[in-house]
């Protein structure tokens, strides 16, 4: 699996997160694999999935501290106000540059191309700037 293809994935099951209490997410995404994928034709092999899964958990895990992150960089707005797809995929670029330690522009230039295959018109550009801010508190 190529990392944008990891990232996708990663996305969408953070969104799905956001639909089911905690008790039901091993079964949400359990069918996540087991039909949602398979009827959209994408196969991932035993370690593709449990390198996802690993991903996955590291990133629920740190969700306080990196809504924390993102918060103090949006001042002017709430993370829960902002649409799920756009606060999911800056919880992920935001989990590949303060943890995973990723090149910032990549990251950057992989989320701004998951806004604009899966979030509104103007979400590249918010999300650029976001991560933006996030990378300049770094420096």
């Amino acid at each position: 699996m190529t990392r944008r293809e990891l990232r996708k994935h990663l996305v969408r099951l953070l969104y799905l997160k956001e639909f089911h209490e905690a008790d039901d997410i091993e079964e949400q995404n359990q069918l996540y694999f087991d039909v949602l994928l398979p009827n959209e034709g994408i196969n991932i092999d035993e370690d593709g999935k449990e390198n996802l899964i690993q991903v996955y958990g590291k990133i629920v895990n740190l969700l306080p501290e990196i809504d924390q992150i993102l918060s103090s960089e949006m001042l002017k707005w709430n993370i829960k106000r902002i649409g799920i797809v756009e606060r999911n995929i800056l919880r992920l670029s935001t989990y590949e540059i303060r943890y995973e330690q990723l090149p910032e522009p990549v990251v950057i230039n992989e989320a701004v191309e998951l806004a604009k295959e899966f979030a509104g018109e103007q979400s590249p550009g918010f999300i650029n700037g976001v991560l933006a801010q996030i990378v300049k508190k770094r420096s």
